[in-house]
């Protein structure tokens, strides 16, 4: 369950329409985010990457086609660290040109690439919680409308609406139940992108400073 709900909160639309008063996608109210992981919006590179950014200040990552290839392989979640680690030794060592430029380009890729996946599922995240407040609401007015239907009428009309009312809220609580137990790996996410992300660019420090 897990595996098909994470691919597909990646493709989910950037934000929420939260109204004429909603804040700007780049300042998103506090209270939409629902795990217990303190949520960092954005990976800082100069936690990761020592001198100057070479996001900013190299060649463009996209113009070299070996890296740009290179960083297609080992920056997807479903290459394991230890092979992604491996491939950028391997590539490392029988580079011939500049290595450190080449690595250094290597890294600004990665990280361009990784930080905005964790940054697309840090949405999906959102959209997720936005649901569960939703389909919450719906189980309140359920109940307050299933507390105001006649438990003891004998009128079949009564008593078809109310068997309705609680069909309809035990489907919601079944859903909302569900989503509830896979938020803790859903918010393991972005986490585990950064994990990976530091590793890679511990590997890459590693071979430009042989």
């Amino acid at each position: 369950m897990v595996r098909w709900l994470l691919p597909a909160l990646l493709v989910l639309a950037p934000a929420m329409a939260w109204g004429q008063d909603a804040p700007k996608p780049d300042n998103p109210p506090k209270d939409d985010w629902p795990c217990v992981q303190v949520l960092q919006p954005e990976l800082s590179i100069g936690a990761m990457w020592p001198g100057d950014d070479p996001t900013a200040t190299g060649p463009s990552w996209r113009d070299d086609a070996v890296v740009a290839a290179l960083v297609e392989r080992v920056a997807p979640r479903r290459v394991p660290v230890d092979e992604a680690t491996a491939e950028i030794r391997r590539f490392a060592a029988g580079y011939e040109g500049d290595r450190k430029t080449a690595l250094s380009t290597l890294f600004a890729g990665l990280f361009e690439t990784v930080n905005g996946e964790r940054a697309t599922i840090i949405r999906g995240i959102r959209r997720y919680n936005a649901r569960q407040a939703a389909l919450a609401q719906r189980m309140e007015d359920t109940t307050q409308a299933l507390d105001g239907v006649d438990s003891t009428s004998t009128d079949m009309a009564v008593a078809q609406k109310r068997q309705q009312l609680e069909t309809q809220l035990s489907w919601d609580q079944r859903v909302f139940d569900e989503r509830e137990r896979l938020l803790p790996a859903i918010c393991d996410q972005p986490f585990i992108l950064e994990r990976r992300l530091f590793a890679l660019s511990r590997t890459i420090q590693e071979e430009i400073g042989k």
